[in-house]
Formats: C-alpha cells, sequence, structure tokens
C-alpha cells in the first residue's frame, strides 16, 4: 500500500513535469524533490527511499536527452546520483524527525498521566485532611474552635477543588475559572449557611488560567464570601451574597458584594481581609473596600491573571 501510493506521487509529479514541459525544460528533477519528500513524510523512509530512484529512472528515461532511453551522457549521470543523494537524505532525516515526534508525543502523554495520577491522589489526601478537620469541628463545644476549623477546612477545599479540576483539564495545566468558582462559592454556601437563608450567586466570564493562580484567585474568593457569611448575616438573617469575575483588556477583576448590615468604614481588617491582600499583592494586584449604606463590597483587581 506505501509503495502502491507512493508510485501514484512520482506518476503524479511526472504528469505535472509534462504539462509544464516549457517552463521547466532545463529542470528534469525539480518537481520530484518536493515529491519524494511527501512519500518520505506520509509514509517511511523506504517509502521515500523507492520513490527518489523511481523519480530517477522516470527522469532519466523521459526528461533527460536523449529520450526514451537510459544512455544518457555522464553529467546527467552526476545529476542523477546527486538527486539520489539528497533524496536519501531527506527521507533519513524525515524518518528521524518522525521518530523524534512521535517519541515526543508518548512523552507527553505519559507525562499527562502522571499528573492526573498526581492530582487524583492530591485530591484524595486533601479530601481526607478534610474530612478529619470537619470531624473535629463537629466534636467540639467551642464555637471559636469551630469557626476556626471550619474557616480551614475551606481553605483545604479551594486546593481540592482546584485538583479536581486540573485534572478534568485536557492539559492538566489549565482551570476553567468560571466552573471552579462556581463549584467552589457552591461548596461554601453549604459549608457555611447552616440554616440561614443565605444564597451565592456567580457569574465569571470565561477564563482559563494556570492551576497555581487558580489556587490564589479561589483562595480570595473563598476568603470574600467566608467574610459575608460571618459577618453580614448575623443572627437567622439571610440574603445574597454576589460574586462577579470580569476580564478586562487591563487584568481580571473580582467582585464580591452583600445584602447584609454592612461594615464599618473604621473597623479593622480581620485575617480574612489580610490574606485577601496577601494573596493579591503576590499576583501584582490591589483591593479595594466600598462601603455602603447597607451592604458590603469589596473588589480585587488582578493586572495579570496570567502571572504565577
Amino acid at each position: 500500500m506505501r509503495y502502491g501510493t507512493s508510485a501514484l506521487i512520482i506518476l503524479s509529479a511526472t504528469g505535472l513535469r509534462y504539462a509544464l514541459e516549457g517552463p521547466l525544460q532545463h529542470f528534469p528533477l525539480l518537481l520530484f524533490i518536493p515529491a519524494v519528500f511527501l512519500c518520505a513524510l506520509l509514509f517511511d523512509r523506504g517509502s521515500g527511499f523507492f520513490a527518489t530512484i523511481l523519480s530517477a529512472a522516470i527522469a532519466a528515461y523521459l526528461f533527460i536527452e536523449p529520450r526514451f532511453t537510459l544512455n544518457v551522457g555522464m553529467q546527467a549521470w552526476l545529476a542523477l546520483a546527486i538527486f539520489v543523494l539528497i533524496g536519501f537524505t531527506m527521507s533519513a532525516v524525515t524518518e528521524l524527525l518522525r521518530k523524534t515526534i512521535t517519541k515526543l508525543n508518548e512523552s507527553e502523554a505519559a507525562k499527562a498521566l502522571l499528573l492526573e495520577e498526581l492530582a487524583h491522589r492530591t485530591k484524595n489526601d486533601l479530601s481526607i485532611i478534610s474530612a478529619a478537620m470537619n470531624l473535629q469541628s463537629r466534636a467540639s463545644n467551642n464555637p471559636e474552635v469551630r469557626a476556626a476549623l471550619d474557616a480551614a477546612n475551606a481553605r483545604v477545599l479551594v486546593v481540592a477543588q482546584a485538583q479536581e479540576r486540573l485534572r478534568e483539564s485536557r492539559n492538566y495545566r489549565r482551570v476553567n475559572l468560571a466552573d471552579y468558582v462556581g463549584g467552589l462559592c457552591h461548596g461554601l454556601g453549604d459549608l457555611l449557611r447552616d440554616v440561614r437563608p443565605i444564597a451565592v450567586r456567580v457569574k465569571c466570564d470565561p477564563i482559563d488560567v494556570a492551576g497555581p493562580v487558580a489556587v490564589q484567585l479561589g483562595l480570595i474568593v473563598n476568603e470574600l464570601v467566608t467574610n459575608s457569611f460571618k459577618y453580614a448575616y448575623p443572627g437567622e438573617s439571610g440574603g445574597i451574597v454576589r460574586v462577579e469575575i470580569t476580564q478586562r483588556d487591563s487584568g481580571l477583576e473580582i467582585i464580591v458584594s452583600d445584602d447584609g448590615i454592612g461594615c464599618d468604614a473604621e473597623s479593622k481588617p480581620g485575617l480574612g481581609s489580610k490574606l485577601v491582600r496577601l494573596l493579591a499583592k503576590q499576583l501584582g494586584g490591589k483591593v479595594e473596600r466600598r462601603h455602603s449604606a447597607s451592604g458590603f463590597t469589596t473588589a480585587v483587581f488582578i493586572p495579570d491573571v496570567e502571572g504565577g
């Protein structure tokens, strides 16, 4: 099959050479060079060698004077020998390149499999840690201890969900931010709302970011949403926490707002707010707190979502 198809390619080049007899009168071998390369590229070096020899024979018989005989002059034989040498070399190099590309593809596939396995094991380990922290939280009668464990558990879940998204992605390096943040906020709502009627609404542009950046952005969203749950809705009150992530020409903007009791402009930032500022600083971004008569809004601007 390979040799038959190679012969058809060479015959096609022969027909084209006949059609261009006038312009290519002094170049009997010119069109056979790309034909040989195509045969070697599509099949293997054996097909390239076969195409080279067949091309040399056809060119000697049909296009080199005296025509319709192989009794050509010494100069013609020298040109044919050089053509054969070039054809053999080109076929061998093409075969080497094909084998190299095949090995690279196999290496990439193996690496992707290892990364998938690593992400899977990491997620399982983090899930075990999360479950242990959740059990410890439920066993504690101290509200402060429970709150601290729940906050730490939420941060562990941020990393676990990032690993899950990496495992689901095609190249195991990029995370779809919309899916990631949507799942993250859904889990936070289930973890933190208890019986309070608090809803989390997420609106995120379709953005793909690197895995480490996704973790940092996820931690920022986690801290801001957690702060709204903790401080915006005291007692049994409820409301809506909104998360909006927008990609702009100059970067990415994260806005988390609630319709709760608001926050005093003079209030000092807690651990969560400090962590948000630290994460934003690591990404080269800045944090803006927006006070209003009702509710509270935090805007985080990241100038380069590919950073990190």
